[in-house]
């Protein structure tokens, strides 16, 4: 231990600071709902009818999950995947909390495939600190005030963005609404061939290696509507002319018949002519309709009901390509299905620009959580 510049300020190993421990082993059938907070690698997680370490504490990941930290007021219980504080050396608990969260913990997890926190790896590192508790705590007076701050100002980000999404989906809601009370409704049979698509056959499996001929999975359905390629699998040409009739074109339109049911999409062109898994079926819209409109119906909450309706429940509930077919969507002309996508489209573009708002002020929000910590412990905050 030695002073440093900074008046009243030590630099010490982290683990004369607060010395971590690992866990405690308590299997789930020994497991009993109490006032207790469990704490994993993630976290408070559960409860449990008897504690093991007295609060206030600190603890933070030991495996899988490695960097976050955690404050716990009360008495608690830390499992094996975590890392609990056992002594914190006379130094304020709180205080700690922040130095471990400056310290960035995640940097220090090894192993492939489960990252593993070792603490021996982190009680050696030297840190400053104050070393009158008064000034520790004046320090997290601070700290506290600002991380709250910041807490609402992500909270106030989230609730924006939520807000776009909602407000998209009950103009939406309004749209069809109209149409229905204009126009009237006509069954998916009538305006679109309603096909499946077709299970691998047995033994096959789609690869990671890249073949001209893409299977499209349930999985690969995105919530904005496309299709996901970060995980597509492929399959051989052999296996691809056994199957070449149940592709699906980029002017048709995918829902999904089971798994998460409903869930629809228009592909991309770079993926029209991809083979198509049998949990999901194509619509193939005949001339006079446009697949963005019949996409935006599917998305529509009458459509939801209607296919809630129409799904038969079972252990592996599924929607009959038939009882598809008889889900109601409105009357549009041309130009009205223009309107609608029209409207829909300017939503989207504006929901998209405050997602790319929304992550910039994350970003932004994490940046000034970490300068306020290197003013902490470098003893700037005033």
């Amino acid at each position: 231990m030695k002073d440093t510049a900074k008046s009243g300020w030590v630099e010490k190993p982290l683990g004369e600071i607060s010395t971590l421990q690992r866990g405690f082993d308590l299997p789930k059938r020994l497991r009993e709902p109490g006032e207790f907070p469990l704490v994993t690698s993630s976290g408070p997680t559960d409860t449990h009818s008897e504690a093991k370490v007295k609060g206030p504490g600190v603890a933070t990941g030991r495996s899988g999950s490695i960097g976050n930290v955690f404050f716990v007021e009360d008495d608690f219980w830390p499992l094996n995947t975590a890392l609990y504080v056992k002594d914190f050396h006379g130094n304020d608990p709180r205080f700690v909390y922040y130095l471990l969260n400056y310290v960035d913990l995640a940097r220090f997890a090894s192993g492939a495939g489960v990252p593993t926190l070792n603490r021996n790896d982190v009680h050696g590192e030297l840190y400053r600190i104050p070393a009158n508790i008064e000034e520790q705590q004046r320090i997290v007076a601070v700290l506290d005030e600002a991380f709250e701050g910041l807490a609402r100002a992500r909270a106030h980000a989230e609730a924006n963005l939520e807000d776009s999404h909602e407000i998209a989906a009950r103009a939406l809601d309004v749209l069809i609404a109209d149409l229905i009370e204009r126009n009237g409704r006509i069954p998916i049979s009538e305006i679109a061939a309603v096909k499946g698509g077709k299970r691998l056959p047995k033994g096959e499996e789609t690869s990671t290696v890249k073949t001209p001929f893409p299977y499209i999975t349930v999985r690969d359905f995105t919530e904005d509507g496309t299709v996901s390629t970060e995980k597509l699998g492929f399959i051989s040409e052999e296996v691809q002319k056994g199957i070449a009739r149940y592709t699906i074109s980029s002017q048709d339109v995918y829902v999904s018949i089971a798994g998460t049911i409903g869930k629809s999409g228009i592909v991309p062109d770079e993926l029209d002519g991809a083979n198509l898994t049998e949990n999901a079926a194509k619509l193939v819209l005949e001339d006079g309709w446009s697949n963005e409109y019949i996409y935006w119906c599917t998305r529509s909450s009458d459509f939801g009901v209607q296919t809630a309706e129409q799904t038969r429940v079972a252990a592996q509930p599924k929607l009959a390509l038939q009882r598809l077919g008889a889900i109601t969507v409105p009357k549009a002309d041309e130009a009205e299905q223009v309107e609608l996508c029209e409207k829909m489209a300017y939503l989207r573009s504006t929901r998209s620009n405050l997602v790319v708002a929304y992550g910039q002020k994350l970003q932004d929000l994490d940046n000034l959580r970490q300068s306020l910590l290197q003013k902490a412990f470098a003893g700037e905050l005033t």
